[in-house]
């Protein structure tokens, strides 16, 4: 480019204005141009001066562009002419090709031309440029002749006489057995041309020698020729043709030069050239300054610079910014230390997007050992490097919140564990799991789950340190690694920071909002433990007890909870055995009509008589087998016990005496499933659908209000009735469930408990108003005196259920009761 931007240019136009436009236009591409307004003028120009290109405008004052051409023609200069005419005219065009333009460019209102001038000049000189290094090349060429010439006259060279006529050497000189192994006397045998030609060669020496005149001039044939042992030799022939007698018979004589090593040299530089211009690899070779001396036009195809460009440019100008100097500094280290240089690093594109490339560069040293030269080779390894790091982001971090899962959590842990044991300073484990998470995404779909979980892990990342990690293992689980604490209470005010901010409502779109709270489970490093399954274990155990207290909240780890978290894993182990041996029970508590005192229906109670353990309360197991998700199996167990018990009642004439059976949110959220197959267990059994009753909790309504309608809509349906159990303990008001298709609303035992304390009965008397407002019937738990019946009775209650009439009992003391009596007796 440099050479290009230094030529002479002339620029012949009337136009002031436009000349003063295409200076400018072309200063700013670094070109300087002479300016003449006529033709006479441009003339004196070229007399005095010389020009590389003239810009000329065809319709001048004094003369027209074929006149213009004619005149620099008559003054013998070498220059290029470029045509330019405001006139569309193809006969304008070819006459001026014809007198000698080299090109024509096309004068516009638009501005186009503005354009156009500089590449259409560029192309132009670029052309020049090819035609003067041809014209090197061709005396470059001549020299090389030159060279050999003298070469034959001062080296040992074969110089032989041919006899055409004859077919034979009359004469060659000693050299020539030295160079091709054949003695003397072959070589003058006749025939031998012939024979020792390489076969490939023969039509070709053919046609030469056919060709040749008497003239004096010497000629020149390359060709192959085998030696003795049949390798083959490359020879340069210089011949001379000498007529001898009046009958034109002649004599050649000339030289033989052994050309096989510059032909070798040759191959390997036209070899070596056709892999610089076609290796997918880019090479960049620097000076000993570290200015770029060359690149292949792979170099230009990676990062869209061309060699005008680059060429006398530090390397530098691809640097992407992104290594920092410490890179560098061990680069160049290792490039001192070894001549060589191997590995990765990013790079920017002329358009400004960066490139990883794979790189390799080595020092060229001269004969002294200085270094000459620098070799880069470099390929393009943007993508595969996209797709490797797109692979182990993959493999390493969850894609909703774009935390480390549970593989790279596991990787962090270790070294958090190894650092905290080296250093001897505290480190600490939280395990988080979401309270109510699952209702919230049941009930208010994924999409609604997915916006929770990102904002989860916003509050969350808020609270931790840039050193510390916060990841995701899966479902609502997190987990956070608090490193190089001071003492617990550090850990401490973190964990109360991030409940805190869980508590705050969280706005999910689409008028969902959801309130959900955590419950933390800590372990420290290395009290509670020195290795990552140790230190998770302990962690998990601590959340199940913050779980089983109440959640949202946090616990420290302590032995004792690892003999809560075996028995857990005990009762895992246990159930489907347990289930099949018969251990689960089914107990019945009565439910009956508080104004006669009438059993209206029983509540089925599951229990557990384990051989081992005794009698497991269902707030024992019931929270583990809705973790494990044997939940399902125990509920449907508790449906064909129930269709039992009724069966039998009928034969006893006690065919109005129905069964609630309590469903779990766990359980409310695969609905749908758990009703089908309740229903194949009715049909099979010839029960009706309306002696099934079933009780809900307050945790289950939570989430979308339509979809929670529309799906208990479907349980009434199907001719189930549907009670709301131990109301007032949960977030659900009177107000939120006043549309939605319930049959009773069971007032909590412990509002029950309370009768007769200031306030107590105004609660339990606006239950049953409102309760009775939409519709609903009230049953009251836990009644156990009789002062608490009467007060209830006065309030309005329909129904109750306690001790008063009788604890969960089993079946057959069941039917003896009911036998006894279908009343109460009190």
């Amino acid at each position: 480019m440099p050479a290009m931007l230094s030529a002479r240019i002339l620029y012949i136009e009337d136009d002031l204005g436009l000349a003063e436009l295409v200076r400018i236009k072309l200063k700013r591409e670094g070109y300087h141009l002479t300016h003449a307004s006529v033709g006479s003028q441009a003339m004196m120009l070229m007399h005095d001066q010389d020009f590389d290109v003239a810009l000329i405008d065809f319709y001048l004052p004094d003369m027209d562009g074929l006149e213009i051409l004619k005149a620099i023609q008559a003054l013998k200069r070498k220059v290029t002419c470029i045509m330019i005419s405001g006139v569309d005219d193809m006969q304008l065009v070819v006459n001026a090709i014809k007198q000698g333009a080299e090109d024509f460019v096309l004068k516009d209102a638009g501005g186009a031309y503005l354009e156009l001038l500089p590449t259409t000049l560029g192309k132009v000189l670029l052309k020049q440029r090819l035609i003067a290094e041809k014209e090197a090349a061709e005396r470059e060429k001549n020299k090389n002749e030159a060279f050999y010439r003298s070469l034959i006259e001062h080296t040992h060279v074969v110089a032989w006489e041919y006899l055409p006529n004859a077919g034979r050497f009359s004469y060659v000189s000693a050299q020539a057995e030295k160079l091709t192994g054949h003695s003397l006397e072959e070589w003058t045998a006749e025939g031998f041309w012939e024979a020792s030609l390489h076969p490939e060669e023969y039509a070709k020496v053919s046609a030469f020698c056919s060709t040749l005149t008497h003239s004096q001039e010497e000629q020149e044939l390359e060709f192959r020729l085998l030696k003795k042992d049949g390798s083959e030799i490359w020879l340069r022939q210089l011949i001379s043709v000498v007529e001898i007698d009046a009958e034109c018979c002649c004599v050649l004589r000339g030289f033989l030069i052994d050309i096989t090593e510059f032909k070798q040299a040759m191959e390997k530089q036209r070899l070596a050239e056709l892999v610089f211009d076609n290796i997918h690899e880019g090479i960049m070779i620097t000076d000993a300054d570290n200015c770029i001396e060359i690149v292949n036009p792979a170099f230009t195809d990676i990062t869209g610079y061309s060699f005008d460009e680059v060429k006398g440019q530090n390397p530098r100008i691809l640097s992407s910014g992104l290594q920092d100097a410490s890179f560098y500094a061990a680069f160049w280290q290792s490039l001192n230390d070894h001549g060589h240089w191997e590995g990765e690093l990013w790079n920017r594109h002329k358009n400004g997007a960066m490139y990883a490339e794979s790189t390799s560069i080595s020092y060229v040293h001269d004969e002294v050992g200085n270094i000459k030269r620098h070799i880069a080779i470099f390929g393009d390894v943007t993508e595969k490097k996209q797709a490797a790091e797109k692979i182990y982001y993959q493999a390493n971090y969850d894609p909703l919140t774009d935390l480390p899962n549970r593989q790279l959590f596991q990787d962090r842990l270790r070294s958090a564990v190894a650092s905290a044991k080296r250093n001897m300073t505290l480190m600490a484990l939280l395990f988080i799991d979401l309270d109510r998470f699952k209702e919230v995404n049941d009930s208010s779909g994924h999409a609604a789950g997915d916006k929770l979980l990102i904002q989860v892990t916003r509050r969350l990342s808020k609270c931790i340190r840039e050193s510390d990690t916060l990841a995701r293992l899966g479902g609502d689980e997190f987990v956070v690694i608090l490193n190089n604490l001071r003492s617990n209470h550090e850990a401490e005010n973190i964990v109360r920071t991030m409940l805190a901010l869980l508590e705050q409502p969280f706005a999910l779109g689409d008028n969902i909002n959801a309130a959900i709270s955590a419950s933390i489970g800590i372990a420290l490093c290395p009290a509670d433990g020195e290795n990552n399954t140790t230190l998770i274990q302990n962690a998990d155990a601590a959340m199940y007890r913050v779980k089983e207290t109440g959640r949202n909240g946090f616990e420290f780890f302590t032995a004792e909870m690892n003999r809560e978290a075996a028995i857990r894993q005990q009762f895992k182990s246990a159930f489907k055995n347990s289930l099949e041996k018969g251990e689960f029970k089914v107990f019945f508590q009565p439910v009956w009509r508080l104004s006669d005192g009438r059993i209206m229906g029983v509540e089925a109670l599951l229990r557990w008589q384990h051989p081992g353990w005794g009698m497991v309360m269902p707030d024992e197991f019931i929270p583990v087998a809705e973790e494990s998700g044997f939940i399902h199996d125990l509920s449907l167990f508790v449906v064909k016990e129930a269709v039992k018990q009724i069966k039998i009642w009928d034969k006893c004439a006690l065919n109005d005496i129905s069964v609630a059976i309590n469903l779990s949110p766990t359980q409310f959220r695969r609905l749908d499933d758990w009703l089908i197959q309740m229903h194949e267990i009715l049909d099979d059994s010839g029960v009706s659908v309306h002696r099934i009753k079933l009780e809900i909790t307050e945790t289950a309504l939570m989430g979308e209000t339509l979809k929670l309608m529309t799906t208990l809509g479907r349980v009434q349906a199907s001719g189930i009735e549907i009670s709301l159990d131990d109301f007032g303990t949960g977030f659900s008001s009177l107000s939120r469930i006043s549309g939605m298709p319930l049959d009773f609303i069971k007032v909590d035992r412990s509002f029950v408990s309370q009768i007769g304390q200031s306030g107590r009965c105004h609660v339990i008397e606006a239950i049953v108003s409102m309760s009775h407002s939409i519709n609903c019937q009230v049953i009251a738990e836990g009644i156990e005196t009789i002062e608490q019946l009467e007060h209830l009775k006065q309030l309005g209650c329909d129904l109750g259920q306690g001790f008063l009439c009788s604890r969960p009992i089993p079946a057959a003391d069941l039917l003896a009761l009911l036998q006894k009596s279908i009343f109460v007796s009190l």
